[in-house]
C-alpha cells in the first residue's frame, strides 16, 4: 500500500523528535608515564589542552610518607603534567630540577588554570608527623619548565589550615579557593608566582570554588555555617556577597563523581575526575586514564 508523502514526513518529523540526545564517542589518549600516573585535573589553555597530576614512583618513607590507614608507608610519587591538542601525541611537561621545598619533588598536582600564555598549578603530599598535605603553587617558566614557588609555610599550612581547593585564571592572574580556621578563604596572585592570602573572616563558611568574571572580579562559591550555598564576589581583597551571574556556564561539569553535559547525565567510560570543554570536545579525566569526545549539539 502506498502512503502519501506528506504523511511519510509527518512520520520522520515524529521520530527526529522523539530521537534522545546522541551520547558522546569517548577515544581513550595515550600519555607517556615512566610508572604508574595518576591524574587530578585538566584545562583548556587555548591552543593546547593541560592534564596534571602525578606519577607513582615506590614506597615512600620518613616525614613525607604521611600515615596509612593499615599503617603501611604511602606510595611514593611526582608531579607530573601532560600538554596535547585533540587528535596530536601528547608530551610530559619536564619540571625544574631544583625545587623550592622538600616536598615538592613528592607532590601530585591537583589543579591547574591558564590564561593569556600563562600556567599555574597548585600541588600538595601528605607530610610531616601528622601527615597534613604540604602545599605549593607551581609556574610554567619560559623555557616550558614547570618551577616550585618558594612560599612561608604559613601561607597554606600553619595551625590555621583546613584546606586548599582549586586554582582558576583570568585577566587579573590566579586565584585559589580554600578554608581556614576563620572561614572561607582564598589566594591571589597576579603572575601565579607569589600568592597572598584573603580570609573572609567569617568562621564555619567554607570557599569550594572560585572562577574570573569577564571584569577581573573573581566568583567563590561555597557554604556558609549552617551549610547553605553560599556566593561572594571577591575585588581587590574584599569580599561580597553575589550571586552567580546568569552568563556563566559550563558545558561539561563532574559533580559527586557523575558527568553532566549540559546539565545532563551523560555517560562516561570511567569514573570522571575531572573535565574541560573546548569547543566541540570535552577532556575528561579518570584517575588514571584520559579520553577526549566530540559533542553533537
Amino acid at each position: 500500500m502506498k502512503r502519501s508523502i506528506s504523511f511519510i514526513a509527518a512520520l520522520l518529523v515524529v521520530a527526529a523528535c522523539s530521537k534522545p540526545e546522541q551520547e558522546p564517542a569517548w577515544s581513550k589518549i595515550d600519555l607517556p608515564t615512566d610508572g604508574r600516573m595518576v591524574l587530578r585535573d585538566v584545562a583548556d589553555c587555548g591552543d593546547k589542552w593541560w592534564a596534571v597530576g602525578g606519577v607513582l614512583t615506590g614506597t615512600a618513607s620518613g616525614a613525607s610518607a604521611g600515615p596509612m590507614s593499615d599503617g603501611q608507608a604511602a606510595p611514593a610519587t611526582r608531579p607530573a603534567a601532560w600538554i596535547g591538542s585533540p587528535g596530536s601525541a601528547w608530551t610530559e611537561v619536564p619540571f625544574a630540577p631544583l625545587p623550592a621545598s622538600y616536598y615538592g619533588p613528592r607532590q601530585v598536582i591537583k589543579s591547574v588554570a591558564c590564561a593569556d600564555g600563562r600556567v599555574a598549578m597548585v600541588g600538595a603530599v601528605p607530610g610531616g608527623a601528622h601527615g597534613n598535605p604540604r602545599v605549593s603553587t607551581w609556574r610554567l617558566t619560559t623555557d616550558g619548565r614547570m618551577a616550585e614557588n618558594p612560599a612561608p609555610f604559613e601561607t597554606y599550612g600553619g595551625d590555621e589550615a583546613v584546606g586548599v581547593g582549586p586554582i582558576a585564571a583570568g585577566p587579573r592572574g590566579f586565584a585559589i579557593a580554600g578554608i581556614r580556621s576563620s572561614g572561607a578563604a582564598a589566594w591571589f596572585s597576579p603572575d601565579g608566582r607569589t600568592f597572598t592570602l584573603s580570609e573572609l573572616d567569617a568562621a564555619g563558611t567554607a570557599a569550594d570554588d572560585v572562577r574570573a568574571l569577564p571584569d577581573g572580579r573573581w566568583l567563590i562559591t561555597g557554604t556558609t555555617a549552617d551549610q547553605q550555598p553560599a556566593t561572594w564576589v571577591v575585588e581587590d581583597g574584599h569580599w561580597a556577597p553575589g550571586a552567580r551571574p546568569s552568563d556563566v556556564r559550563e558545558t561539561a561539569v563532574v559533580t559527586d563523581g557523575e558527568l553532566r553535559i549540559a546539565g545532563e547525565p551523560a555517560d562516561a567510560p570511567v569514573r570522571p575526575v575531572a573535565v574541560a570543554t573546548h569547543a566541540d570536545t570535552i577532556l575528561l579525566a579518570g584517575d588514571d586514564s584520559l579520553w577526549q569526545a566530540t559533542v553533537h549539539r
